[in-house]
């Protein structure tokens, strides 16, 4: 390379020497030669680094294994699927003469978890489990004699403090081998839009009320509007006459509407005098924004 811009300059100098000579011979006075431009082209050889692209968004696989609030929780919040055919196969026989929408879902009662372990499995001890969203274990029943045929949870955790509706619930079943080996069976899941704590002759039901109206409204969304038709229908088939509403809520205003809407509703579902429906709305969110319904027989 050197040799080449060594060789132009040369030839650069020896061409202008020309010039200068005939520019002399020609009669040029000032004897300057004329100027020239040279433009040299040549080639850049390197190299280019390319590192790898990182994701703008990436995921913790081990935090969702954990049931985060976030993200995950809302996407774990939408409506599950439900089986139209075990709805319907779980409901032949209807009672007396109510009517009966076997495609709406039926209001969640205990238990509301259930495992079966598996048969002829030799083990020295076992543990059924409960996780909440967080992980964190709120019910333990745990044992050193042999499994029973089905493990279940009633909704109560170890405090005997009953399940929140619109939280995610896990079961799960540890085993211990002789050989001292841990065996994890992971259970189902379900999220409890509306659960029903029932006795002979009344029945508690609380309702999300995220479920029950659009949100920041007192207008009953198409999910309420399945959920009050499936609590009626239960009121009738157990001849339950008399309702106490109740709509637990911070926003006081609201509530006030949100409660006017829901007995109207009832009301006109059941086709019952507005004199058994008492109703009412307070602040106390302990048990999250819900609606609660405690249901019995008529007088």
């Amino acid at each position: 390379m050197r040799k080449f811009i060594l060789a132009l300059m040369l030839n650069s100098l020896a061409a202008a020497s020309v010039l200068a000579d005939g520019a002399a011979i020609g009669g040029d006075k000032k004897g300057v030669g004329q100027e020239m431009e040279i433009q040299i082209k040549g080639q850049f050889k390197g190299r280019l680094l390319v590192k790898n692209i990182v994701a703008p968004v990436t995921m913790n696989l081990e935090k969702l294994q954990d049931f985060p609030e976030d993200p995950a929780q809302k996407i774990l919040l939408d409506t599950l699927p439900t089986s139209q055919s075990a709805e319907f196969n779980a409901r032949r026989e209807i009672k007396g003469h109510a009517p009966f929408w076997p495609w709406i879902p039926p209001v969640a009662e205990p238990p509301f978890l259930r495992i079966v372990p598996p048969k002829k499995v030799q083990i020295i001890s076992w543990m059924f489990e409960v996780l909440n969203p967080e992980g964190r274990t709120i019910f333990r029943q745990r044992s050193t004699h042999g499994l029973p045929d089905e493990l279940l949870w009633e909704g109560k955790d170890s405090e005997f403090k009953f399940a929140v509706v619109d939280r995610l619930y896990a079961a799960q079943l540890t085993l211990m081998t002789p050989d001292e080996k841990v065996v994890v069976i992971p259970g189902d899941t379900i999220i409890l839009p509306a659960m029903a704590y029932s006795s002979e002759k009344a029945e508690t039901i609380e309702v999300s009320l995220g479920r029950l109206f659009n949100k920041g409204t007192a207008e009953i969304s198409p999910e309420g509007s399945l959920m009050i038709s499936k609590i009626c229908e239960s009121m009738r088939e157990r001849g339950l006459r008399n309702a106490h509403i109740r709509i637990a809520q911070q926003e006081e205003a609201l509530a006030a509407q949100r409660e006017g809407t829901l007995v109207e509703a009832m009301r006109k579902a059941l086709r019952l005098p507005a004199s058994l429906l008492e109703h009412d709305h307070v602040k106390d969110i302990s048990r999250g924004q819900i609606a609660v319904l405690w249901l019995k027989a008529g007088m």
